[in-house]
C-alpha cells in the first residue's frame, strides 16, 4: 500500500505570494511656501513558504505493531531518504503497522500571528488492481515524531489521528498525478502555530482493514498552510 503525503498542490514545492509595494504622494503644489501631509501607504500580501520532506530521517519506514523488542523498519521500493513516496511495501489484512519519519513540513511565513495546518485526504484508499476503495479514516493515520536526532519511540500500538476525506472540490489526481484541494470552508486544522515560522515531524500508521483485497493501493494526502 502506498501513501504520499503532499501539500497544496501537493509536494515539497514552495508557494509565495507576490508583495505589492504601493506608494502614493500628494500632487505638488506651485506655491513654495506651501505645506502639506505626505501620505506614504505600504500594502502586503502575505508569503507562504512550504517544504515538504518525505522520508526524512535515517531510519525511515515501515515497522509491524509488534510487542516487546520492535522489528527494523523497512519501507517499500518508492520510498528514498528525502524524497520518494511514503510506502508502506507489502502489508497484509487485517494487521497494523507504523512508518517511522514518515514527513516533515516546514512552514515560514511574515504572519505575525502565525498559521493553521490542514492535512486531508483527496480520496479514499484506492485499488489500482479491481478498484475498491477502503474509508480513509478508518485505514491511515497521524501522530507527532521527533527530528530525527532525538529517537522515534512510536509503536504501531501510539495513539494517533486519522485522516478525513475532504469536503472540499478536488481537482486532478491519478496514481501519478497531485490533486489540489480547493476549500470553501476549512476543516478543522491537524496543527497550529502562533509563530511565523515551524517545523512538524509525524509519523504515519495504517490499519489495515480485513475487508481489504489484494492489490496496490495509494491515496494523497494534501497539506495547506493558511495564515491566521
Amino acid at each position: 500500500m502506498r501513501s504520499d503525503g503532499r501539500r497544496t498542490r501537493c509536494g515539497g514545492w514552495l508557494a509565495t505570494a507576490a508583495v505589492i509595494a504601493v506608494c502614493a504622494f500628494l500632487p505638488p503644489v506651485r506655491s513654495l511656501a506651501a505645506t502639506g501631509n505626505v501620505t506614504l501607504k505600504w500594502s502586503m500580501q502575505t508569503i507562504i513558504k512550504v517544504t515538504l520532506t518525505p522520508n526524512y530521517y535515517v531510519g525511515f519506514g515501515t515497522v509491524p505493531a509488534v510487542f516487546g523488542t520492535q522489528p527494523t523498519p523497512a519501507p517499500g521500493p518508492a520510498a528514498t531518504l528525502d524524497g520518494g513516496s511514503v510506502d508502506f511495501g507489502n502489508v497484509l489484512s487485517g494487521k497494523d503497522y507504523l512508518y517511522k519519519y514518515a514527513v516533515q513540513l516546514t512552514v515560514t511565513t511574515n504572519s505575525s500571528t502565525g498559521f493553521n495546518l490542514y492535512g486531508e485526504g483527496a480520496a479514499d484508499f484506492y485499488n489500482i488492481n479491481d478498484n475498491t476503495t477502503q474509508p480513509l479514516d478508518q485505514t491511515l493515520y497521524y501522530l507527532p515524531s521527533t527530528n530525527g536526532v532525538t529517537p522515534d519511540p512510536n509503536t504501531g500500538f501510539s495513539p494517533s489521528l486519522p485522516f478525513y476525506r475532504t469536503s472540499g472540490a478536488v481537482s486532478g489526481g491519478s496514481f501519478t498525478n497531485p490533486p489540489t484541494i480547493t476549500y470553501t470552508t476549512y476543516p478543522a486544522p491537524i496543527a497550529s502555530s502562533s509563530v511565523p515560522s515551524q517545523t512538524f515531524y509525524y509519523d504515519y500508521q495504517l490499519k489495515v482493514p480485513p475487508s481489504a483485497t489484494a492489490g496496490t493501493y495509494y491515496v494523497w494526502v494534501v497539506y495547506t498552510v493558511v495564515a491566521q
